[in-house]
């Protein structure tokens, strides 16, 4: 859903809020505490003087809002900015910073950090789905992310980068994830836990591990030095097209990413990308994820 859209289906913040409800409560709103049926609508005045928009169950008497429980939770920012920012991150096909947040939509840079990472906690895998398959061919390659290190050397691009994993199924979906280095002990259960052993082919460089960890009769090697040569560098094309993606997310976008929250970024690049011909539908899917998933707790986010 583009702006123009948005602002032309939620106008005000009472259509924001009824919107959220009905997705929320299909049936009709429930009690948070006890699930009754039975609640109506309350208004009161928060401590800044804002009016509060509440519900009260007739059973336990409890007043909630539609946004309790949600990733919603405890945020004093309108709910037509929330859409507006779940529009923008939904749509962004190499993501968007939390600067450019706090510019189009107007709110702090610590407002649009926070927003931005809630976004991203609705837009990751609740259930990690097995790439590959029977008759499928999945591409594995490896990276390196990050780091300020420039002018060092030989061998000096991997000081203060992260190594990162790609997995990526031909014409499907991708999957990324840091790992500590190349050996068998840290790629082995990477390739284990993401691919299904019923893949028909596995595609990769001339890195020896996958040797170790691959089964021989589906595993195809290629050197990029011999692709090159002749031009046809056709062996990890997919996932490669998928890590310069996403780095130029990096470069473009973000500038720098932290390392502790740089899986964050990868579960949502993820996210967006296996739903790459679900545009239309990726706004109502994330907000659906918003409501559904537990609050993250500002706290919980910083904390390492």
């Amino acid at each position: 859903m583009n702006l123009y859209s948005l602002a032309k289906q939620f106008p005000t913040e009472e259509s924001a809020l009824a919107h959220l409800v009905k997705v929320r409560w299909p049936s009709g709103v429930r009690c948070v505490a006890c699930g009754h049926d039975k609640c109506w609508p309350v208004e009161s005045t928060g401590k800044t003087g804002k009016p509060r928009r509440l519900f009260q169950c007739a059973k336990c008497k409890l007043q909630f809002s539609a946004t309790q429980g949600t990733l919603f939770h405890d945020s004093h920012l309108p709910l037509s900015k929330w859409f507006a920012a779940i529009a923008l991150m939904a749509d962004a096909k190499k993501g968007i910073s939390a600067c450019q947040l706090q510019r189009h939509i107007g709110m702090t840079y610590k407002t649009a950090w926070y927003v931005c990472h809630r976004i991203r906690e609705a837009m990751r895998e609740e259930s990690e789905t097995k790439l590959g398959g029977s008759g499928v061919t999945v591409e594995v390659d490896e990276t390196y992310i990050g780091g300020t290190q420039r002018f060092g050397g030989k061998g000096s691009y991997k000081e203060g980068k992260t190594l990162v994993i790609g997995m990526a199924e031909r014409g499907g979906r991708i999957h990324l994830q840091a790992i500590s280095d190349t050996s068998a002990k840290s790629i082995g259960p990477a390739i284990q836990a993401n691919i299904d052993p019923n893949t028909a082919e596995y595609v990769t460089d001339g890195l020896v591990t996958y040797d170790f960890v691959i089964p021989r009769d589906k595993h195809t090697r290629r050197d990029h030095k011999e692709e090159l040569k002749y031009k046809t560098w056709t062996s990890t094309q997919t996932v490669e097209n998928a890590f310069s993606l996403f780095k130029r997310g990096i470069v473009g976008n973000y500038h720098w990413l932290s390392p502790w929250h740089l899986t964050r970024y990868m579960r949502e690049f993820c996210w967006r990308y296996n739903r790459r011909g679900l545009q239309p539908w990726i706004f109502g899917m994330t907000l659906n994820n918003m409501i559904c998933r537990k609050p993250l707790p500002y706290k919980e986010l910083v904390k390492f």
